[in-house]
């Protein structure tokens, strides 16, 4: 990755760790995205592994779709889904799927995955066959 994403990054997972509650021991935000709708899902675990309370996500969807504009790589696309993983005094576990169907719930209208494609076009080779007949649904 490139400076610019590992900056941004950081500053999600800094977002992260700002919102997370007292006595956390692992943060995970999953993130689906798509470019007419983002869901977060965010845990917060303690040391014995224990519900710790909510994470507040304020200003965290704008700060990913700005991460999501810069990643998107010519050919390759966006990616659709990511999960954010905070250790306590470790280094964050980040992961970008590219690929894989990201399993909207509910389910995203076939069309948002053509606007997707349409603002993050793919060549052909990289359209997954799960994409393929979602935007084949859409139009």
């Amino acid at each position: 990755m490139d400076p610019q994403t590992d900056t941004r990054i950081a500053e999600i997972c800094t977002l992260l760790e700002a919102g997370a509650p007292v006595g956390w021991n692992r943060v995970t935000l999953d993130v689906w995205a798509n470019v007419t709708a983002y869901e977060l899902a965010s845990s917060a675990k303690d040391a014995e592994g224990r519900f710790a309370g909510e994470v507040r996500l304020a200003e965290m969807t704008k700060r990913l779709q700005d991460l999501r504009e810069q990643m998107y790589e010519e050919n390759r696309g966006a990616w659709l889904s990511a999960r954010f993983v905070l250790h306590r005094e470790a280094e964050p576990e980040v992961t970008f799927n590219y690929d894989e169907n990201p399993r909207w719930s509910p389910e995203l209208h076939p069309m948002m995955f053509v606007r997707d494609l349409e603002a993050f076009p793919r060549a052909d080779e990289y359209v997954p066959e799960w994409l393929r007949e979602m935007v084949e649904r859409g139009l």
